[in-house]
């Protein structure tokens, strides 16, 4: 992070929570809808980054959302990207990706699918879709760092989306759902091929993952996965509702977890 533009976690918590305050309507973004919230959200980000570097702004910051991409329609994958720019600084650019979380009846039926059942990985496909997009769009290089930021069913979409893709070259998630093995066995070839060499499943291994014991599944997830990830930076509140779903069978962690005893009325 100390390289990084936007070099300050408290950036990154502040830019969450404004992406989540000024939501976009997935279901009938409208153009001017869509300038409206970026016109908010530019100023929101400019204010931010003045406010906590103390410093004068001289960014080209760029906002692009999956909406206006019509990525997402399908599935419910909600995400908004920011493309930051600086003459002055020696990073030639850099792509922030934030995810929505769980908002709607569409992401709880999704969380149901993909998280708890492992048969759906829908969002985090869109997830790279979308990256792919704006690598397009912005003519990014491969040199360009992409940072997806997370709260909630949005860690799970990252986070799935570069264990299968390749997606980023840094995470950071407050009170994120975990990835999940079942998931990553349905959609990762290469840990399905592992998983089954390892384990000796049957012909019919789709369905074999799921007699296998869950405690030996979460360990060799976590030890596949353990030099496949990139920077992944989590902070969890021991007071959030995710906190004890996350130790629910088929989930499993990745990365630097900080656990935080934060209020529990708030």
């Amino acid at each position: 992070m100390n390289n990084r533009i936007l070099n300050k976690e408290e950036i990154y918590l502040r830019l969450i929570e404004e992406e989540y305050s000024n939501q976009l309507s997935r279901k009938n973004p409208t153009p001017d809808s869509i300038m409206s919230f970026k016109t908010i959200f530019k100023s929101k980000i400019t204010q931010i980054i003045l406010e906590e570097t103390r410093k004068p702004i001289d960014f080209d910051i760029k906002i692009i959302t999956s909406a206006e991409l019509e990525i997402g329609l399908e599935s419910g994958y909600d995400g908004t990207a920011i493309y930051i720019s600086s003459e002055n600084h020696k990073s030639a650019g850099e792509l922030y990706i934030i995810s929505q979380g769980s908002q709607d009846i569409k992401d709880w039926e999704y969380n149901a699918k993909s998280m708890l059942a492992g048969l759906n990985t829908d969002q985090a496909n869109d997830n790279v879709n979308f990256i792919k997009a704006l690598k397009r769009r912005f003519d990014l290089s491969n040199q360009t760092p992409i940072i997806g930021l997370a709260h909630s069913l949005a860690h799970n979409n990252n986070l799935t989306s570069h264990l299968v893709s390749g997606s980023f070259d840094e995470l950071y998630s407050v009170n994120g759902a975990q990835t999940n093995y079942y998931q990553l066995f349905s959609q990762d070839i290469s840990f399905r091929n592992a998983l089954n060499r390892h384990f000796s499943l049957s012909k019919n291994f789709q369905q074999a993952i799921y007699d296998l014991d869950p405690s030996e599944l979460h360990d060799f997830a976590q030890d596949y996965y353990k030099d496949k990830i990139p920077v992944v930076n989590q902070r969890i509140s021991t007071d959030d509702p995710l906190y004890a779903l996350n130790t629910a069978r088929g989930f499993f962690q990745l990365g630097n977890v900080q656990y935080i005893d934060t209020n529990p009325d708030y």
